[in-house]
């Protein structure tokens, strides 16, 4: 049988995954001015492209 966590134990849980949920987060944004540094050197097109994929992406993971 499964026994119950600990207060700590649930604490310890939710301070990794905010931890990790940060880390995914400050990622993203990094990502995204990555991704938009790259399309300010490249052509009108694929810049505009670029950006519709990063919107996509933050939709999707609703930042």
């Amino acid at each position: 049988m499964h026994q119950p966590s600990s207060p700590d134990s649930q604490y310890a849980q939710l301070h990794e995954i905010q931890t990790a949920l940060f880390a995914l987060r400050d990622g993203l944004m990094n990502l995204k001015l990555s991704l938009l540094d790259l399309a300010s050197v490249t052509d009108e097109q694929a810049r505009h492209q670029a950006q519709q994929e990063v919107e996509s992406l933050f939709q999707r993971l609703k930042v």
